[in-house]
């Protein structure tokens, strides 16, 4: 599944198409676009996309070999084990549902945070998020292992 993702065109995965289908729906709202133009556009989108997937690179991601060490961490999940994937959007494990986005808070975050974070469920303190309101901010990754998701922790000491 992660093979597949990672061959996926960037537009297919990119938030910017929830954007642009919230904007077609109103624009139904409006009687400006009907339901039958939305969903005709859709498919043709969903059809050119898929097309577009290059099988060789998900095939090549599934092959067993010297080189897929490359694309794996060298720390396990620590929820069960298995193997944490590396794409260029996602560390994910191959075994559940454990994973981390390549980008948190405007935050680029390195194969070496990734790392950390699985391998003692938590990172340094990272400098560079944004918030949605647009200001910087400081923040350790935290991975929660009952939900599987990453969350952030504050130092308390820095707080007024």
């Amino acid at each position: 599944m992660i093979g597949f993702i990672a061959s996926l065109p960037e537009i297919a995965t990119a938030p910017d198409m929830t954007a642009l289908w919230h904007e077609q729906q109103q624009q139904i709202e409006q009687g400006s676009l009907t339901v039958d133009q939305f969903l005709d556009g859709l498919e043709s989108f969903i059809s050119n996309q898929v097309g577009a997937v290059n099988l060789g690179a998900m095939a090549e991601g599934e092959k067993t070999s010297a080189n897929q060490s490359a694309n794996r961490l060298q720390a396990e999940c620590p929820k069960c084990g298995g193997e944490i994937a590396v794409t260029p959007k996602v560390f994910a494990c191959t075994g559940c549902d454990i994973k981390l986005w390549g980008e948190i808070a405007g935050k680029k975050i390195s194969q070496a945070q990734a790392e950390t974070l699985f391998a003692k469920g938590q990172t340094a303190e990272i400098k560079g998020f944004t918030s949605k309101a647009g200001k910087p901010f400081s923040a350790k990754l935290v991975l929660n292992q009952d939900s599987g998701k990453v969350e952030f922790a504050f130092d308390q000491s820095k707080r007024t």
